[in-house]
């Protein structure tokens, strides 16, 4: 029989992953992230109907997910996919590098657009119907080292961007003003 951390068997226990026993875990357990994978907690907080800002502070890299209440603070790896948070606009935007998911608000919560992201080859990745959260984003977990581009769609409105999903690049893209 392998043998196993008690955190990890602790973690495979209560959640399904090695975060619920984790230093984390109490960070976690009080902002109801508990047993959560880290692609889960990243939409959930990206998608909580929470006026921003959060009581916590939470971003993500193109590597991980950042997280702190000024006295704890907490790096989960991202894994093999990345995340891109868009907000498509009309007539503001803020400039955004790494996506704050408790700080970061768009210009067009609850609005639906036709999402589109091919690669360089211009193979489709992504082509759906999306609404966007309370905070004015759209998540999109995507392909790990890619380049491309996103295209987005809204009342006969059309923005689009070119997009990589490396370690170093943008999660955050609010450059897309709907023309």
């Amino acid at each position: 029989m392998p043998k196993f951390s008690l955190p990890l068997l602790l973690g495979l226990a209560i959640g399904g992953n090695a975060f619920a026993a984790a230093p984390e875990s109490a960070f976690l357990a009080e902002h109801g992230l508990a047993g959560k994978s880290v692609e889960q907690i990243i939409d959930a907080i990206d998608q909580t109907p929470q006026p921003r800002p959060l009581a916590y502070s939470a971003s993500v890299t193109g590597t991980g997910l950042k997280l702190s209440d000024g006295e704890r603070a907490y790096t989960l790896p991202l894994g093999d996919k990345f995340y891109l948070s868009i907000a498509p606009y009309q007539h503001q935007t803020h400039p955004c590098f790494n996506h704050s998911l408790s700080g970061c608000q768009g210009e067009m919560p609850n609005a639906t657009f036709d999402v589109k992201v091919t690669d360089s080859k211009g193979q489709v990745v992504l082509q759906k119907a999306m609404t966007s959260y309370q905070n004015g984003f759209i998540g999109l977990w995507l392909p790990r080292n890619m380049e491309g581009a996103v295209e987005v769609r809204y009342n006969g409105r059309k923005a689009v961007l070119p997009i990589e999903t490396r370690d170093d690049s943008q999660t955050c893209l609010t450059g897309l003003q709907l023309l």
